[in-house]
């Protein structure tokens, strides 16, 4: 008996412990954000410095930008001086904070009841808001937009015909600048035959928050969580729980870029609308990010260039994301999982390939400044191809070398008249006269590479130079990673 009494008292602690902890804890913004007017629709800037908002008092809506440092501190909080005509419903903010998206109700140039509209910040001002056309709008309710990984897809809910009752999320995919993918319904792993609504796609692109209604949850809207699955599908969505989900309606969630605090739309008992913060719990949180700046110049002229950028994800899969491009000045900015490797490769028109391989890094942004050659003037230039990479002491190319290798094909079936030679590197690693045989053995590869897809010897020659010319020290991982490089050096333009 006094065993059995000691392991309910056991038994009792422990609920007891884990009540505490998945009790969470809803603190309000400060007053510089929280007002007596109602404030909602949250959502981070990529660097998490930045929370857009909007303010509905009794006679405008308007939309504010607060500005954070760097303990949390709110410094300043500003109106945005925004030439369009906003009442609610939804806004959204580009990854490179140059775009809004934001929903406008009963607009003489709408297409239904409401419709989702664009705005630019473009020479220091955001332009007139734009209905964004029959890609994203219809005759049926479209509100409630949200980005997706990089700016490149909309997230939105809409009551539009083909969904699955009520109001679905739908998606639409930009095909090249300006051009738009058909809007495309989520599926069953998130959409019901209930209402879903208010989306939020996190920075690492793989997992997204909605809200839904229905005798399912625990009253009224309740948040939910998915995860995009390796198919390409949406997982089959989650209940966040009783620790968040209430009697009350809960949405507009916005999660922080570090993917452990979040920050929601909740009533106050004044019947307004405040920002709040809470801590997600562990089974919710999704990737840190890191916010990663990118500067395109002219090597020659310092002149800003609107070059292709390809992400290359080096995670074991070598997936490649869908290009994004500069914008005037020659700056984007790219989200990026923290800690992982990546490869990057600029290219345009008249211009060498830009090849630059990024470490892993704890840090929540960081800076690349690219300087592109033109052709013109790249005779006896050596270009590094940072993302050619081979199984360790052999000449096998990895898979993560494809998309560089294929850009490099592209340049020299572009340039008729190019002839390059391609040169093999290793670490000191190993005997000199082995070094020796494996650069020559890797330069080759490259080689046979480019002529087993049309390009004649004429044009090609190979060399390897072992451990003889290294660009860094040998006595770090990072230095002989370095060193362990392919390039080519210009014959002839």
């Amino acid at each position: 008996m006094n065993k059995l009494y000691i392991v309910i008292s056991l038994l009792f602690l422990w609920m007891s412990a884990r009540s505490q902890e998945d009790k969470i804890q809803f603190t309000p913004l400060p007053p510089e954000i929280n007002t007596t007017d109602s404030e909602e629709f949250g959502r981070w800037t990529i660097d998490g410095k930045g929370i857009l908002f909007t303010r509905l008092g009794k006679t405008q809506q308007d939309l504010m930008m607060a500005r954070i440092d760097s303990i949390g501190h709110v410094v300043d909080v500003e109106k945005l001086d925004f030439k369009g005509n906003y009442k609610g419903g939804g806004l959204t903010i580009s990854p490179d904070g140059q775009s809004l998206i934001l929903t406008v109700c009963g607009d003489r140039f709408g297409s239904g009841s409401c419709d989702l509209y664009i705005s630019e910040f473009k020479d220091g001002a955001w332009t007139a808001q734009r209905n964004m056309g029959p890609a994203f709008n219809g005759p049926s309710w479209e509100g409630q937009p949200a980005y997706g990984l990089d700016g490149l897809s909309i997230y939105f809910a809409s009551t539009r015909p083909g969904g699955y009752g009520g109001s679905d999320i739908w998606m639409v995919r930009q095909i090249s600048p300006g051009i738009w993918s058909n809007p495309i319904n989520l599926g069953a792993g998130v959409n019901t035959a209930n209402n879903e609504g208010s989306p939020f796609i996190h920075f690492d692109g793989q997992t997204m928050y909605f809200m839904r209604d229905g005798i399912d949850g625990y009253g009224g809207y309740d948040l939910y969580f998915s995860h995009l699955g390796t198919d390409g599908k949406w997982k089959l969505a989650e209940n966040m729980g009783p620790s968040i989900n209430t009697a009350a309606d809960e949405g507009g969630l916005s999660v922080h870029p570090d993917g452990k605090k979040a920050m929601i739309t909740r009533s106050t008992p004044d019947k307004q609308n405040d920002l709040f913060l809470f801590n997600i719990p562990p089974k919710f949180q999704s990737l840190p990010i890191q916010a990663l700046y990118v500067y395109v110049k002219d090597e020659t002229t310092g002149v800003p260039l609107r070059a292709k950028i390809d992400l290359l994800e080096q995670d074991g899969k070598d997936t490649i994301r869908i290009p994004q491009q500069p914008d005037e000045k020659g700056k984007v900015i790219i989200t990026l999982e923290q800690n992982k490797s990546y490869g990057l490769i600029a290219t345009l028109r008249g211009y060498m390939m830009n090849s630059t391989n990024l470490k892993p890094t704890k840090e929540t942004a960081r800076v690349l400044n690219l300087q592109m050659i033109p052709i013109a003037s790249a005779a006896n230039k050596t270009i590094k191809l940072q993302n050619i990479n081979f199984d360790s002491g052999s000449a096998t190319l990895l898979a993560s070398s494809t998309a560089e290798l294929r850009i490099l094909l592209q340049t020299m079936q572009s340039n008729p008249g190019m002839k390059i030679e391609i040169h093999g590197y290793t670490d000191n690693e190993g005997s000199e006269a082995e070094n020796l045989r494996l650069s020559e053995a890797r330069a080759e590869t490259v080689y046979a590479y480019l002529t087993r897809n049309g390009i004649d010897k004429s044009r090609l020659s190979h060399k390897g130079f072992g451990n003889t010319k290294p660009v860094a020290g040998n006595e770090t991982e990072d230095g002989k990673r370095q060193n362990r490089r392919t390039e080519f050096l210009i014959i002839k333009i």
